[in-house]
């Protein structure tokens, strides 16, 4: 069962749990993305994952909006730029490979924070 954002009105609750959710999510999805720049998944497996992230966070029944902190953002960032493209862009596009290289090494703690990176919470 659904549960409605107005049975969470606390905004300190709604960060936490927000926050403790992108912790465990965006490690493993930014593994997944790498998977496929390595051409070791398909790239209906990584747009499986991605629809996954969505059902997962909508579950939860956060508000939308701006992000809590800047991982979070690039975790949004990344997950909307894949969304965004077809396997073809992802592949053979050298600014949005390097985009999602750049963002989901940072959500694995390899890399500098991609400072282009602003996503918001769907």
């Amino acid at each position: 069962m659904l549960k409605l954002i107005a049975d969470n009105p606390d905004p300190d609750v709604n960060e936490a749990i927000a926050g403790q959710h992108i912790k465990t999510y965006a490690p493993a999805f930014a593994s997944e993305v790498i998977r496929f720049v390595l051409r070791q998944a398909p790239y209906e497996e990584l747009k499986q994952c991605c629809q996954q992230q969505f059902v997962d966070w909508w579950k939860l029944s956060m508000p939308s909006g701006s992000p809590s902190d800047p991982y979070e953002s690039v975790y949004w960032y990344l997950l909307y730029l894949i969304e965004s493209r077809r396997e073809d862009e992802l592949r053979g596009n050298r600014f949005a490979n390097l985009r999602v290289k750049e963002c989901a090494c940072y959500l694995m703690n390899k890399e500098k924070i991609p400072e282009y990176a602003r996503g918001i919470r769907p």
